[in-house]
């Protein structure tokens, strides 16, 4: 049986055939526009899913560097707020030392005060500091709260909270952008160990406490240390706890007092009736200092207790440095731990992006070889079509 083929069907195959030369031509100028292989999952169905996979890891990596620059903002801003108040610790330090001197009059101690209480200020602008976003940075997750703040009486609270907030880096890592104030400023360990002393001196008296340690931490009890001097000419001690004399005997310098858990050494020249009150505390606040150090330059020159709590001021901003340079290395090493993961973030968004070209970028050459075949696939195709379109019977008769 011999089929017809009718010019419809010669016609409807030859325009069939330039439509789909013209379809491949325009693919080709649209992937030389833009540079890439894969512009629709068509392309290349198993590409694409590797492409989009790529994409979404290049995302992250944008959010975690995001995040990074963010908490290194926060971060860098803390230290600034650390540095400057390690500074005035410094500077505190060496004003309260000056007061000490006993050649000081009392226009001298006035303007010591003075300068005292200007750094407290200064100091209190520092641990109310805000970030670039307007939030506080030691007011630990309470961001939006003052943190520091001085009631009637003059004394410093705290009106944050004792959490800090963090930022995610990584996948599995996350590095802390805040620190709470009051760990930060309130809660410092005391140089003297675990009591705080309250001085009691003769006129002259040099005497000044060491260390004084307890190894009971259920002992909350209140001691008192009273120094004199025998008929022999010996120093003795007599040790009370809560008012109670619990014990006596000859002070030795070398090894100081001990009775049960409680171990203290002293320093310094003392005189007979010299007392020594010791109150459990483990801790101080930079405030409590510069109050204290403020109240004791309306002291007289001459007086002994006084001069020696002025030593425990000393003591005590000497320690605040100390842990503020602590805290400080520890927003240092937060700041190394942000840069590494940063570089790491970048080093690993470099190696996406190339995995990513080798899949989605366009070969230039290759494609220029292929738009020129397909752009002649199209001119035959249009020839025929023009042959196709004249052919008629009429033609031969």
């Amino acid at each position: 049986m011999i089929s017809r083929i009718a010019s419809f069907h010669n016609y409807q195959s030859v325009s069939n055939d330039i439509m789909r030369q013209n379809i491949k031509v325009q693919d080709n100028q649209e992937q030389m526009a833009t540079g890439k292989r894969v512009i629709t999952a068509g392309d290349d169905p198993v590409s694409s899913i590797y492409i989009q996979n790529f994409r979404q890891q290049d995302e992250q990596i944008d959010q975690f560097i995001d995040s990074i620059t963010l908490a290194r903002n926060r971060q860098t801003r803390e230290e600034i707020a650390i540095d400057e108040s390690e500074q005035l610790m410094d500077s505190a330090k060496r004003k309260v030392m000056a007061m000490i001197n006993g050649s000081l009059s009392d226009d001298d101690r006035t303007a010591h005060r003075q300068d005292l209480q200007g750094m407290f200020d200064n100091f209190m602008d520092l641990v109310n500091t805000k970030d670039e976003s307007g939030n506080f940075l030691f007011s630990g997750t309470q961001t939006s709260t003052q943190p520091f703040y001085r009631d009637s009486q003059g004394n410093v609270r705290y009106a944050g909270d004792s959490y800090f907030r963090t930022a995610q880096v990584a996948p599995a890592v996350e590095v802390p952008t805040s620190d709470p104030g009051d760990k930060m400023f309130m809660e410092i360990d005391n140089p003297y160990g675990d009591y705080q002393p309250e001085y009691d001196l003769q006129d002259g008296s040099l005497l000044l406490l060491a260390r004084a340690e307890n190894s009971n931490n259920a002992d909350n009890a209140a001691y008192a240390v009273t120094f004199d001097v025998n008929a022999s000419g010996d120093t003795t001690y007599s040790l009370t706890q809560n008012g109670t004399e619990v014990s006596t005997g000859l002070y030795d310098p070398q090894n100081g007092i001990e009775w049960n858990t409680l171990k203290m050494t002293f320093e310094g020249e003392m005189k007979p009736g010299d007392t020594i009150a010791l109150e459990r505390q483990d801790t101080f606040t930079i405030f409590d200092a510069f109050k204290h150090g403020a109240a004791l330059s309306y002291a007289d020159i001459d007086d002994a207790s006084a001069t020696a709590e002025l030593h425990q001021v000393t003591d005590q901003f000497a320690a605040a440095f100390k842990h503020l340079n602590k805290a400080r290395s520890e927003v240092g090493t937060r700041l190394t731990t942000l840069d590494r993961q940063e570089s790491m973030h970048k080093d690993f968004k470099l190696v996406l992006n190339r995995s990513l070209g080798t899949m989605e970028d366009l070969d230039y050459t290759q494609a220029a070889i292929d738009m020129n075949e397909d752009m002649l696939a199209l001119q035959a195709s249009q020839q025929a079509f023009a042959k196709t379109k004249d052919l008629s019977l009429f033609n031969y008769i």
